[in-house]
């Protein structure tokens, strides 16, 4: 366990990844590959019945809860990768992940999916979002540190909009390559569809992981959220979002 107050340097994103404390399981070695040159918070959450006090589960379970966690850090750390751990006992999950997000100021938190045996593909689906700036930033630190190659995406309603979404999308990869992204990784699509969601829901099944900015101020909001949280619901992959903060 560490001091949240002593984390990461400026150069690289943080990225929190929840695990559940309550199993000892070790984390795909794609996603260890991948994540281990960023900075690494991981989250033990030892979920508690509502009828228990979470003081009084902890006395209980603690030492096998930090166990679990000590796992999956070992994981990042056995490649030398620089992380962070806290274990919580909470009655809720997603108020404990926002909460720990904030305390050690995340760049992005990754919900679970089904990880393939390389990540080599990203999905980045922008909005016009008012956290774009962020989504960039990360997905420049994710690509500098890795192979994976991305595609920009949009979903247009109209002929308007998808002009739009193609301006949109040419000046994200105009910013991408002027931190240093080569052009050649990174690609674009604009879409047409009545349903936003949907159409990512159906597009991200090509990709290994999405990339998406966050549309709430809180995670339990953004999880339930129109469109973030509808993708975050429905899709199979794994998905980073990035915090509007």
């Amino acid at each position: 366990m560490t001091d949240p107050d002593s984390h990461k340097g400026d150069e690289d994103s943080t990225v929190l990844i929840p695990v559940n404390a309550a199993e000892a399981e070790d984390l795909p070695v794609t996603l260890v590959k991948t994540l281990a040159p960023l900075h690494i918070v991981v989250l033990g959450y030892y979920l508690v019945p509502n009828q228990a006090a979470p003081e009084q589960v902890r006395s209980n379970h603690k030492e096998e809860a930090t166990a679990a966690i000590d796992d999956a850090v070992s994981q990042f750390t056995d490649r030398g990768a620089e992380v962070e751990s806290v274990v919580v006992f909470t009655h809720d999950k997603d108020e404990t992940i926002d909460h720990v997000a904030d305390e050690y100021d995340v760049d992005a938190v990754l919900t679970p999916g089904e990880y393939v045996e390389e990540l080599s593909r990203v999905l980045v689906p922008m909005r016009g979002d008012e956290n774009l700036e962020k989504i960039i930033s990360f997905s420049t630190d994710l690509l500098r540190q890795s192979d994976v190659t991305a595609t920009l995406y949009n979903v247009a309603e109209s002929d308007g909009d998808a002009s739009h979404g193609e301006l949109l999308l040419r000046g994200a990869r105009d910013r991408l390559a002027e931190n240093g992204i080569d052009p050649d990784r990174v690609n674009w699509q604009v879409d047409r569809g009545d349903s936003p969601g949907d159409k990512i829901v159906t597009t991200a099944q090509e990709y290994d992981v999405l990339i998406v900015g966050e549309s709430e101020p809180s995670l339990r909001e953004r999880i339930l959220g129109r469109i973030t949280g509808h993708v975050v619901d429905r899709v199979e992959k794994p998905v980073f979002v990035v915090r509007d903060r």
